[in-house]
């Protein structure tokens, strides 16, 4: 039996860029490493270069993800290598000026203080609007394919969906708050333009790692549960030559169980952080949410042995 159930009949798009950009990450991952260990500075209340290591690790997983999916279509492959390698450009560009900020020690988003940094921002926005229109053509592209297994396939165009889904928190935080609009009123200027904190200014007390807000909304945690969400989507065609198969049963019915229950969660945190609740402290309704998403999670992915046989 071939270790690989889903044989590529031949060469679809070419992975390289993506996957260039991939080790170009893992370079970044380190120097964001060095950094926290060389330099003690401190931007908005966090190490100066936590938000670099963050963007490193979280494109490190997107790219080779993609990749991995593009490679599958065999359709347009033509079309995809391009776009696949625009991709990789963006989010480079992305990081590097992530990376500049943190070596002049000021913020990389929502940073209007001078031209320089107004521009680095706008740069880093257009990069990303590219990279979310991609996503979106590439969701269509994947509706235009046949795959001999359909659990792949539709693994592939609910890893984009959401994706896509998590992309498109990013404006959200783009808006100006209602304490930045206040003081633009008597102040007639307005250095920083938006943050992923709902209900407090940016910087506040933080989880460990992560540096999500502790005390109030943080929207990057939905943003996060989005662009990520493909690593669970896609784990059991990955995992399918190895040990680790039967864990996981590639069907139908359990991918979209599981992505169900992604994008349930995926809403319970935007919605939280958009009420301003803090994801370990939710309101009594949200916890009652969290509950019943749990109680049907266990019930939908874990049903009893002789169900499952």
């Amino acid at each position: 039996m071939p270790n690989n159930p889903f044989p590529l009949p031949k060469p679809h798009s070419d992975p390289t860029w993506l996957l260039s950009a991939t080790l170009f990450f893992a370079l970044d991952i380190l120097l964001a490493l060095a950094g926290l260990l060389l330099d003690p500075s401190l931007i908005s209340g966090a190490p100066a270069w936590l938000k670099p290591l963050k963007f490193a690790l979280s494109t490190f997983l997107f790219c080779p993800a993609l990749a991995w999916m593009l490679h599958r279509l065999p359709r347009f492959p033509r079309l995809t290598t391009l776009l696949g390698r625009i991709t990789a450009l963006c989010l480079i560009l992305e990081i590097l000026l992530i990376d500049l900020q943190a070596l002049r020690h000021t913020t990389s988003h929502f940073n209007y203080s001078t031209p320089l940094d107004s521009l680095i921002f706008a740069t880093m926005g257009i990069g990303i609007a590219c990279v979310s229109l991609i996503t979106f053509v590439f969701l269509v592209l994947s509706f235009l394919q046949a795959l001999p297994s359909r659990p792949l396939l539709w693994a592939i165009r609910l890893s984009l969906l959401l994706a896509l889904a998590g992309m498109a928190v990013g404006p959200l935080m783009t808006l100006p708050t209602p304490q930045q609009l206040a003081a633009s009123s008597a102040t007639h200027t307005m250095p920083v333009v938006g943050a992923h904190t709902v209900g407090a200014p940016d910087g506040g007390p933080g989880l460990p790692l992560t540096r999500w807000s502790a005390d109030h909304g943080d929207l990057r945690i939905a943003h996060f549960v989005g662009l990520h969400a493909m690593q669970i989507l896609l784990a059991p065609f990955w995992l399918a030559s190895t040990r680790l198969r039967t864990i996981f049963r590639r069907t139908l019915p359990w991918l979209f169980a599981t992505a169900s229950l992604t994008i349930a969660t995926f809403a319970i945190v935007l919605v939280q952080a958009l009420h301003g609740q803090p994801l370990l402290h939710p309101g009594l309704l949200t916890q009652l949410v969290w509950i019943a998403l749990a109680i049907l999670a266990a019930i939908t992915l874990f049903p009893r042995q002789e169900q499952a046989q």
